[in-house]
C-alpha cells in the first residue's frame, strides 16, 4: 500500500470522546447511537513506553495490576521481560509519563528449572489477595508442556520466584480462580501444519494448586466419540473434518465465576464450561453467528467509506477471543469480544501448509463468494474479501457464506443447561468508529489507511473486561485494529447500551524506523500513541491511586500501556 498523504494529514486525534448511554439500539441499525459527555467521562492520565514497537505486534500484550503495591505488570513478548510499572504518582486531571523496570523472568525460570526450554511468556495475572503473581510460559518446542511461574509479590514491586508448575501445551492465558487456584488456557496449535508424522498438540485447561504446585490438565477427550462429536457439530461448533475434538479444540481465554470456568474455543466458535470441583466439562456451546442478512456490515475496502450493506447468504462466525464474567440480578453473565481467527500453519516448501481463508476479489466482476450467492453485480463489491473456507469443516451450512469474526461483542447468560444469548452489539462498532474517526475508519494496526480492514475483520474486537463505575456495570472492549476501547453499560444486559469510546492513537504520525516497504512502496508502519490494545485490566476505585476507577490497556504494536481514568456523572 502507498502512503496516502490525504489520509495522514489530519491533526493527531488522541481521542477522549464520551458518548450518551442510549437504550440498546437495534442490531439492524447502521447509524451510530447519539452521544454526549454527561454519563461517563474518560481521560488518559498516564502512559508507559517500553521503547520497543513491532508492526506485527507482540510487544506489550497483557497487563495485570496489584493494588497492594500500586504496580502494573505487563508482558513484553519481544524482549521476554515482565515490565513492572508504578502507578502511585498518578493524579486526576494530569498526564503522567510512567516509569518501569524490567524483570528477567526467563533468567529466573531457567535458573530454577534447567530441564525446561523457555520459549515465550504469554500472560500474567495477580491473585485476588494480591500476594501472588502468575506468568504463563510456553516451551521452545511447540509440542512440549509449558509452565506457570509463581512469584511472591514484594512491597517494593519486585517479585520472588516461588516455583514452577507444569501445564498443558502452549499455555496462552493465565488467571486465578481463587487465591490458591490458577488456570491456564493451553492452545495446542498445530504450528508445523498438518501431515503424516506431524503433531497437532491437544488443547486443554490446566488447574494448578499454588501451594503444592500440583497441576491437573483437563483435555477434551470426552468429546471424541462419534455421537459426542456429531452433537457438537449439529449445535454449531465448528470442527475440522476428520479431526478429533481433543486435538482440534484450542482454548484461548478463561473467565471464572464461582466454581465454573468459561473457556473460549476461538477457532471452533464455542465456549466450554468447566466445573472446577469435578475437573470436568459440563459442555461445549456454540457462540453463535452475526447474521448479515439483517445486520449491516462493510465488506468493501475499495470505496474509502463506511458503506454497510446486508447480504442474504452471509454470516459472521463470532470466534470469540477475550471473555469476561460478571453477576447482575442474581445471574451469571458472560461477555465475549468476537474477534475471529484464521488458521495458517506449516511450511509450503514441506507440503505441510494449511490455510482456511478463502480470499475472493470482486474487482471487475472477477470473483464471487464461495457459494456464488454474492457477486460484484448484485453486491456492488469492488475489492478483496476474505471468506471462511467451510469446505473442510463440520458445524456450518454449506449453502451459507461465512466471514471471520463478528465485529461485535456479545452478552450471554450462563445457566445449568448451557449459555443463552442476551445481547449483541451487531454492527455498532463499525458505525461508531466511522463517526468518531472517519478519516481512519477500519484502518489496520500496522498502517492508518482508511477502509483497509473492511474486507477482513473490520475493527476486530480483541479483549474484554468488566468493572463497576458509580452504580453501573460496564463492559470494556478493545478494538485491535482501529484501536481504542468501546464502553457499554451492561448492568441490565437486555438493555445494554453504548456509553463511551476512547482512542489515544495518534493516527497522523509515524514512528521512525517502523516503515516496512514492499515493491518499493510503503506497506506498513506504526503510528504514534497507543496502537493495538491487546489486554485490558480494570482497577476498582478502592484500589486506584486517584480514587477513581482506572482502565489499563496493553498495546502490542506501539509497545505502550495506556492508563485511562473513569468518572461517572453525579
Amino acid at each position: 500500500m502507498k502512503w496516502n498523504g490525504k489520509r495522514v494529514a489530519a491533526a493527531a486525534l488522541g481521542l477522549m470522546m464520551a458518548f450518551q448511554a442510549a437504550p440498546a439500539v437495534s442490531v439492524q441499525a447502521a447509524k451510530a447511537p447519539e452521544w454526549n459527555t454527561e454519563i461517563l467521562s474518560v481521560s488518559q492520565i498516564g502512559g508507559y513506553e517500553s521503547g520497543q514497537f513491532n508492526v506485527n505486534g507482540g510487544v506489550m500484550e497483557i497487563v495485570a495490576y496489584n493494588r497492594n503495591t500500586g504496580r502494573a505488570y505487563a508482558i513484553n513478548g519481544q524482549s521476554g521481560a515482565l515490565a513492572s510499572i508504578s502507578l502511585k504518582d498518578l493524579e486526576s486531571g494530569a498526564f503522567e509519563k510512567l516509569e518501569g523496570t524490567d524483570i528477567d523472568v526467563k533468567g529466573l525460570v531457567e535458573a530454577a528449572d534447567s530441564g525446561f526450554a523457555y520459549g515465550d511468556m504469554t500472560s500474567v495475572a495477580v491473585s485476588p489477595d494480591q500476594t501472588t503473581l502468575a506468568a504463563a510460559l510456553q516451551a521452545e518446542d511447540y509440542r512440549d508442556p509449558g509452565r506457570v511461574a509463581l512469584f511472591s509479590c514484594n512491597a517494593d514491586g519486585s517479585l520472588t520466584l516461588k516455583g514452577l508448575a507444569v501445564t498443558g501445551v502452549q499455555p496462552d492465558m493465565v488467571t486465578f480462580a481463587n487465591n490458591t487456584t490458577v488456570l491456564t488456557a493451553d492452545e495446542g496449535e498445530p504450528r508445523e501444519g498438518y501431515g503424516n508424522g506431524i503433531m497437532d498438540p491437544k488443547g486443554s485447561v490446566t488447574i494448578i494448586n499454588t501451594d503444592s504446585l500440583i497441576s491437573r490438565t483437563v483435555g477434551f477427550d470426552a468429546f471424541d466419540g462419534s455421537e459426542q462429536r456429531t452433537a457438537l457439530a449439529e449445535a454449531g461448533v465448528v470442527l475440522k473434518k476428520n479431526t478429533a475434538p481433543s486435538v482440534d479444540l484450542e482454548p484461548e481465554y478463561i473467565a471464572v465465576s464461582g466454581q465454573k470456568a468459561y473457556v473460549t474455543l476461538q477457532e471452533a466458535n464455542a465456549i466450554a464450561v468447566l466445573d472446577l470441583v469435578a475437573a470436568a466439562y459440563d459442555g461445549i456451546f456454540s457462540a453463535g453467528f452475526e447474521d448479515y442478512s439483517t445486520v449491516p456490515v462493510d465488506l468493501d475496502k475499495k470505496d474509502d467509506a463506511y458503506a454497510p450493506k446486508t447480504y442474504k447468504s452471509l454470516k459472521g462466525i463470532r470466534m470469540p477471543d477475550g471473555i469476561a464474567a460478571y453477576t447482575s440480578g442474581g445471574r451469571t453473565l458472560l461477555v465475549t469480544a468476537n474477534e475471529g481467527d484464521g488458521r495458517e500453519w506449516g511450511d509450503e516448501d514441506l507440503g505441510t501448509d494449511y490455510l482456511n481463508e478463502d480470499e475472493r476479489n470482486f474487482e471487475d466482476g472477477e470473483d464471487t463468494s464461495p457459494t456464488g450467492a454474492i457477486t460484484a453485480e448484485n453486491s456492488g463489491l469492488n475489492g478483496k474479501v476474505v471468506f471462511f473456507d467451510s469446505s473442510d469443516y463440520d458445524g456450518l451450512d454449506q449453502n451459507t457464506d461465512y466471514v471471520f469474526g463478528g465485529r461485535s461483542f456479545t452478552v450471554y447468560e450462563a445457566a445449568a443447561d448451557g449459555i443463552r444469548q442476551i445481547y449483541t452489539s451487531g454492527g455498532e462498532f463499525e458505525a461508531l468508529t466511522a463517526a468518531a474517526v472517519p478519516e481512519y475508519y477500519n484502518c489496520s494496526n500496522d498502517n492508518s489507511v482508511l477502509d483497509d480492514r473492511s474486507g477482513k475483520k473490520g475493527p476486530e474486537a480483541e479483549s474484554v473486561t468488566t468493572g463497576v463505575v458509580g452504580e453501573s456495570i460496564y463492559a470494556f472492549v478493545a478494538l485491535e485494529r482501529t484501536g481504542g476501547v468501546m464502553i457499554y453499560d451492561v448492568t441490565v444486559p437486555e438493555k445494554a447500551g453504548f456509553v463511551n469510546y476512547i482512542n489515544s492513537r495518534d493516527f497522523a504520525s509515524a514512528v521512525d524506523g517502523s516503515q516496512v516497504y514492499e515493491d518499493r512502496e510503503l506497506d506498513k508502519w506504526v503510528t504514534g500513541g497507543d496502537v493495538a490494545p491487546e489486554g485490558l485490566a480494570f482497577v476498582d476505585a478502592s484500589a486506584s491511586p486517584t480514587g477513581n476507577p482506572l482502565l489499563l490497556a496493553a498495546c502490542e504494536v506501539s509497545g505502550t500501556v495506556a492508563v485511562y481514568e473513569l468518572n461517572a456523572a453525579g
